[in-house]
């Protein structure tokens, strides 16, 4: 059972991982985005805007990003039969782990840090 679980969380890491990499016409988009310092990695395992008032630009780009990060946690919590709070977690954390020198992410109270 627990060679299982792992199993089941190891799949369910490198789903997250491909879904924190967009689609390559997207990821240049989302890549600039973060390299601009507009949108960063939430607290939340989604992405947000840096900024207090995003141009429609950059709120469409965080919407239509977290809408394809929502199907997708959906997706894994349904395979992996585990909770979408478990999958947004492990994503959360892959996130910031993913997230390069100079962009932004935000801690847990909800303050944005410059990695």
């Amino acid at each position: 059972m627990f060679s299982n679980f792992r199993s089941t969380k190891v799949k369910a890491v490198l789903f997250i991982g491909m879904l924190c990499s967009a689609n390559t016409a997207m990821a240049l988009t989302l890549q600039q985005a973060k390299q601009q310092g507009l949108i960063g990695e939430a607290n939340n395992g989604y992405v947000a805007s840096v900024q207090s008032q995003p141009t429609a630009k950059v709120k469409q780009l965080v919407d239509d990003t977290n809408q394809k990060r929502k199907l997708g946690y959906q997706q894994i919590s349904q395979q992996n039969n585990i909770s979408i709070e478990e999958v947004t977690a492990l994503g959360r954390a892959k996130a910031k782990q993913k997230t390069l020198p100079g962009y932004y992410f935000q801690t847990k109270a909800g303050e944005w840090i410059k990695k």
